[in-house]
């Protein structure tokens, strides 16, 4: 009876050990892992769309951790077929209450679009709220044009995203699901960018990464013609 009892004692505060480590501790993409102060990442994407057919580009990032609270980034991404290329800069405030982990953050994206003659300018500020098998990210964003000569700005646009895992983002590998009006050198008006993502963590300083997503030409339509579909696969490098 005895034994029986402290199986069962022991069991709860293993169980009670491994909630509270899950509450307070993630080594997803967004948080200090309490060691590596820096990343890097770099992509490839491919895929095609109706404007200009295949399409394939590369994107690259550099984050830096100042502590568990403050991180900037900055990246920059060139698309071929598109004639694109752009560049991003980032600042994120981290705050853990409770079980919950909110980041909030502010960004400037810088596009210009050879074929079209066209720069983009959005300013953007964000809150996501994150839990171990899920994250939401609710914000808004400032788009406006230079074309020919000519300014147009659009009205403030809602950023709006979430995203599920298949496994708590502690573990090594992972599978989710994600719709969201954003990716990381773009933000959208309606449009909802649907995707499957993955990860697979091979030791504390490499991971590889890569979605699937599809992006509708139409409003907030599922009935619309599909606009693009991409696949995307990269590599994470962490150190102190």
């Amino acid at each position: 009876m005895g034994s029986s009892i402290q199986r069962i004692a022991l069991s709860l505060m293993l169980a009670l050990a491994a909630t509270t480590a899950l509450a307070q501790y993630y080594s997803g993409d967004h948080s200090f892992d309490g060691e590596n102060r820096n990343e890097v990442s770099a992509s490839l994407t491919t895929g095609r769309n109706i404007i200009t057919g295949p399409c394939i580009g590369n994107t690259l990032h550099y984050k830096h951790y100042f502590n568990d609270h403050w991180s900037v980034d900055g990246g920059a991404n060139l698309q071929y077929a598109k004639q694109q290329y752009g560049f991003k800069a980032k600042g994120e405030y981290h705050l853990q209450a409770r079980a919950f982990h909110l980041f909030a953050s502010g960004e400037y994206l810088f596009n210009h679009y050879h074929r079209f003659n066209t720069n983009e300018n959005v300013g953007n500020m964000s809150l996501r709220v994150e839990r171990g098998y899920w994250d939401i990210t609710l914000g808004g964003s400032l788009i406006g044009y230079n074309m020919m000569g000519d300014h147009y700005s659009e009205p403030l646009t809602l950023t709006f995203g979430a995203h599920a895992t298949l496994r708590p983002r502690t573990h090594r590998w992972n599978v989710g699901l994600l719709f969201r009006n954003y990716d990381d050198f773009y933000y959208e008006n309606w449009n909802i960018n649907w995707g499957l993502d993955f990860y697979y963590r091979f030791n504390p300083s490499w991971k590889l990464f890569g979605e699937f997503n599809v992006r509708p030409a139409g409003s907030m339509s599922q009935l619309a013609s599909k606009y693009e579909t991409t696949g995307k696969l990269g590599l994470i490098y962490r150190w102190k």
